[in-house]
């Protein structure tokens, strides 16, 4: 565990190394992201090892591809661009360019940037901004998420072989450890959870006016056309909601389905799930969820909906003894139209729970969504362009997928991230993200005109200058 006082002497050590090497050399970016990439690909079976034990049950591939495969390729990606992204980008100024004038815009680095990861995807989500940070010239300091404690202890470890610290540090400790992390005087700052930690965050960064990017998650809708291909939606929102017992920020939250398709949609979703997993306990195929108080907070929703007489369909074929609060095992569940007031239908579930919602018309479906906060993404099946770009015109997300779940977030040509209570800023997108990482300095290179510009100086007030200021408000 890393001491306060271990962290604050990290920070000024890559203050100091930033100030005195400023700015970072391509060779220096480009050794750096070669560092992580042998980190990675050198102790996979560590990483997954680590965060096994840290869920307790959790699939070796989904370990693989939610944690470990994301900066892998990003490292691939960035390493073929980034010397075209350092350089200034021109910019064009039409007829005033003959007078040898000339605008730029140089991509500076920040200076030192934090970032704290996630329990559900921690490696990912530390790795992913860092890489881009890096790759725009900055110092970076990751703090881990206390819940994965060994998968935290690893990279740590292996970081202090493979990396300068004075370059990318890990920290690793409980609360008082991020709360000190995240009120250091950063150039930026990245924070992946939930959104009321988010409000901590920024009132942590205030005082220094800290910029911050911020991947909150929400509750996203799947919202399913009449003319969707029905197989497909239900086999997508079905097997999407399940990975990883739905702690996935950019999972299924609720479907909204035609309301004469609901019979239809329920019998393919059970059918889906019954054939994904026929069993919860030593299925390493099912995660476990990550701590005793969110499966209490899961459980908890469940007792309340039941309570209140809402339809409930417990996905259990081989009668397996779940929930078994021991294992942290929480069998999947439809809720079929809960009340809105129930805590399945207000709030982020990020567990295996889906809410299914019937509508009449497509107004109707829309109105609904906006009940709720702005979600982190939005999923659209069907066929009919005027009914998909009237969803998307008509409501708000971080991102959309049509007939597919997720893949907007792995796109490195676009940037990725939230929109209001689902977050700020955007990175994992290749120049996007290299771009919210940097300063972008306008650089103007004046021509042959500077002589006639000294006339817009001080003393300003004479016959010529009023005559022109006149002409251009037409007075």
């Amino acid at each position: 565990m890393t001491t306060n006082v271990e962290m604050t002497k990290i920070f000024e050590d890559q203050r100091q190394q930033y100030n005195r090497v400023q700015p970072m050399s391509l060779a220096t970016r480009l050794t750096t992201l070669d560092q992580l990439e042998r980190l990675l690909r050198e102790n996979l079976n560590a990483f997954v090892e680590a965060l096994q034990a840290d869920f307790g049950q959790r699939d070796p591939l989904q370990i693989i591809g939610a944690d470990l495969t994301g900066p892998l390729t990003t490292i691939a990606y960035t390493r073929k661009h980034l010397r075209k992204w350092m350089k200034p980008d021109k910019k064009r100024l039409g007829l005033m360019g003959l007078s040898g004038s000339r605008e730029y815009i140089y991509n500076e680095p920040l200076g030192v940037v934090g970032i704290m990861s996630p329990f559900n995807a921690p490696i990912d989500l530390a790795l992913d901004p860092a890489i881009e940070a890096i790759a725009a010239g900055n110092r970076v300091m990751v703090k881990i998420s206390e819940y994965t404690p060994k998968a935290a202890a690893l990279l740590q470890k292996l970081a202090k072989k493979y990396v300068s610290e004075t370059t990318f540090a890990v920290i690793t400790g409980e609360a008082d450890v991020s709360a000190h992390f995240s009120a250091l005087n950063w150039d930026k700052f990245v924070f992946t959870g939930g959104s009321e930690t988010g409000k901590k965050i920024l009132a942590a960064a205030a005082p220094n006016l800290t910029p911050v990017v911020l991947e909150l998650g929400g509750k996203n809708p799947a919202v399913v056309l009449p003319d969707a291909n029905q197989q497909l939606a239900a086999e997508k929102i079905a097997r999407g909601r399940s990975g990883n017992s739905g702690q996935i920020c950019l999972d299924v939250d609720y479907a909204m389905v035609p309301a004469n398709q609901l019979t239809d949609y329920i019998h393919l979703i059970v059918e889906q799930l019954e054939q994904a997993f026929p069993t919860y306990s030593d299925n390493p195929e099912y995660s476990a969820i990550i701590n005793d108080a969110a499966y209490k907070r899961i459980t908890g929703m469940l007792a309340e909906a039941q309570q209140r007489g809402t339809q409930l369909l417990t996905i259990n074929p081989n009668h397996d003894a779940v929930p078994d609060a021991t294992k942290r095992l929480i069998p999947l569940t439809l809720a079929i139209n809960p009340d809105p007031d129930l805590q399945i239908a207000k709030n982020e579930i990020f567990g295996p729970i889906l809410s299914i919602f019937t509508y009449e018309t497509l107004d109707e479906a829309i109105a609904f969504i906006n009940t709720h906060e702005k979600s982190l993404a939005m999923y659209v099946f069907g066929k009919n362009k005027a009914q998909l770009n009237r969803i998307i015109r008509h409501t708000s997300s971080g991102g959309v997928d049509i007939n597919e779940l997720a893949l907007h977030a792995g796109s490195h040509e676009m940037g990725f991230g939230g929109v209001g209570y689902s977050g700020m800023g955007r990175y994992k997108g290749g120049k996007v993200g290299f771009e919210t990482f940097s300063n972008p300095k306008s650089v103007y290179k004046q021509g042959i005109l500077a002589k006639y510009t000294t006339r817009f100086m001080v003393p300003i007030h004479n016959q010529r200058n009023e005559k022109r200021f006149k002409k251009m408000l037409g007075l």
